[in-house]
């Protein structure tokens, strides 16, 4: 049935040792040392990583205290600038309001002067009216 042949098996022994060293040498021994390098690669990158996001962090917060002190900046212009604004508005609605009272008091002296006037020219005229009314009368 079966012979086993021993010259045979001894050929196949030592050539399955030689293929297994020479495979050791120039694919398995690389492979492995090339798959360490890249482990090592990688938790190098990875502490640099956590490194780098500790500075991240510290850059992050630094952003953000100075955009918290431009918005402080940015509204105390803004409200020096609205109040001093109201502070021109009212000047020159006080201006106005003062102009406008002048020419009040001088409409109404003026309204007075010739209130004065006309009567004065109505009391002149009387007479002259009533003799008109009076005659208007006796012709009707």
């Amino acid at each position: 049935m079966l012979d086993i042949n021993l010259g045979l098996l001894l050929f196949v022994a030592v050539l399955f040792l030689a293929l297994v060293y020479i495979l050791n040498n120039m694919l398995y021994q690389p492979l492995l040392n090339f798959m360490d390098k890249r482990e090592e690669t990688i938790k190098k990158d990875l502490e640099a990583s956590k490194e780098m996001g500790s500075e991240i962090e510290e850059a992050l917060s630094k952003a953000h205290d100075t955009i918290a002190e431009a918005k402080a900046k940015a509204h105390e212009i803004r409200e020096s600038a609205v109040n001093e604004a109201k502070e021109k508005a009212a000047k020159v609605v006080a201006g106005v309001q003062q102009e406008l009272e002048e020419q009040y008091n001088a409409f109404v002296e003026k309204l007075s002067g010739e209130r004065a006037e006309l009567k004065q020219s109505i009391e002149a005229k009387l007479t002259d009216y009533q003799k008109s009314v009076q005659s208007k009368l006796k012709q009707i």
